[in-house]
């Protein structure tokens, strides 16, 4: 257990810093570092770490930036970049309308969907608008993680949720789509009040077009239709590893462009980044830290008490932050199946909200995080780890106290 507890702080650091003295280490490398200390250390074999490494995940991801190449190449983030533009009329609107349309899509569509999808637009308008990108990034993530806590369909967790506690789609949205609501409106308010300096006082000057957007159109509807036919897929419930990897093979097939030239837009170091995590949080996991946390908290919770719920909020909270949202759900839900009836749907609701907002706590806390900042590591732009957290702290204590009051008090 010791062993792994050194290795996953020493790989936070390595994460959360990025650069040390002497030390050109970023996140991918940082990770994998962590994943091969983990085996080195006898903390897992190397079976062990092979299976750890989640494919469905990174088959997803990998189909989602296939079918994003293509429609970048096709002109379409062009298109959206200054249809944007048109319709921000202050830097302040446009951090609005970030967080709105990103909470919003998010409720509808897989939060990791969203973040990949509007992040190059993100830059792109922030890059033409000649405005700081960051405190829209932090818009972006934070957004996303809070509104795709309304529906069984914004993120894995919730997904799996839904299948351990029988909770419906419609009554689960009614139950947490209020607390969605409140989180987005405390999210921007949190960001309007820390970049005040840079969202307030002026109004837009928008540069004419360099030239006129060129747009593919039969790349563009070749991208358009295996996109519409990807979320079609993943509403019927098919895999979301199969729906990405399908569309990415209708745009390759549809052949209109080589496609070498969609493959080097990839984020190849994404994937590295995710892979290397999955190994070193299945190392925490399977050293016990994770469990020691979790043990006892079925109990407290049969009281359902404000102070139990507060107490199980923290405890969500606090392993989020160690193995990420999806593997702590996971450590839950046993406890969670011994609770008593009367209050086990409440505490459903609870893991599910909890363990969501969480992941605004800090960078590395969702992956909608990493996917939105490692986005932009590679178009030039760095989030340092303290900045966000400086954002990503009050956004998330904030939203942690509207789920647990309504949860608390109203809804439970």
């Amino acid at each position: 257990m010791v062993a792994a507890a050194i290795i996953f702080a020493l790989t936070y650091l390595l994460l959360g810093l990025q650069r040390l003295p002497r030390l050109h280490i970023g996140r991918p490398a940082g990770a994998l570092l962590g994943a091969v200390a983990m085996v080195a250390f006898g903390v897992l074999d190397f079976g062990e770490a092979k299976r750890a490494i989640d494919l469905d995940t990174i088959l997803f991801l990998l189909g989602m930036m296939i079918v994003l190449a293509y429609m970048n190449l096709s002109g379409f983030f062009q298109v959206v970049e200054r249809r944007i533009i048109g319709l921000a009329r202050s830097p302040r609107g446009l951090l609005l309308w970030i967080v709105a349309s990103s909470g919003v899509l998010s409720a509808l569509f897989m939060n990791d969907t969203v973040c990949l999808m509007l992040a190059p637009v993100v830059l792109r308008v922030t890059k033409r608008l000649e405005l700081r990108p960051i405190p829209y990034l932090i818009a972006l993530a934070t957004a996303a993680n809070i509104g795709s806590a309304a529906t069984l369909l914004g993120n894995p967790q919730n997904a799996l949720i839904a299948v351990r506690s029988g909770i419906r789609l419609l009554p689960f949205a009614a139950s947490l789509g209020p607390v969605s609501a409140a989180g987005l409106v405390a999210c921007a308010a949190v960001l309007c009040r820390l970049y005040r300096r840079e969202v307030t006082g002026h109004r837009l000057t928008v540069p004419p077009p360099r030239q006129p957007a060129a747009v593919q159109r039969s790349m563009l509807a070749a991208s358009l239709v295996a996109g519409a036919g990807m979320v079609a897929a993943l509403a019927m419930g098919v895999e979301p590893a199969a729906a990405a990897m399908s569309a990415a093979a209708v745009v390759i097939l549809a052949g209109a462009t080589r496609p070498r030239r969609a493959l080097q837009e990839v984020d190849w170091s994404l994937l590295l980044l995710f892979s290397g995590l999955f190994i070193v949080m299945r190392g925490v996991e399977e050293a016990g830290l994770a469990r020691s946390l979790v043990a006892g908290v079925g109990a407290p919770l049969a009281r359902a008490g404000a102070l139990a719920t507060a107490r199980f909020a923290a405890a969500v909270t606090l392993l989020s932050q160690l193995v990420s949202n999806v593997p702590a759900v996971m450590l839950f839900v046993p406890s969670l199946e011994r609770v008593l009836p009367e209050a086990a749907r409440p505490a459903w609701l609870g893991l599910a909200a909890y363990s969501t907002l969480a992941g605004n706590l800090t960078i590395l806390g969702s992956v909608a995080n990493l996917i939105v900042f490692e986005t932009a590591r590679r178009d030039g732009v760095e989030v340092r780890f303290l900045e966000y957290l400086r954002a990503g702290a009050p956004i998330t204590l904030g939203t942690l106290a509207i789920a647990w009051a309504w949860l608390t008090f109203a809804a439970g």
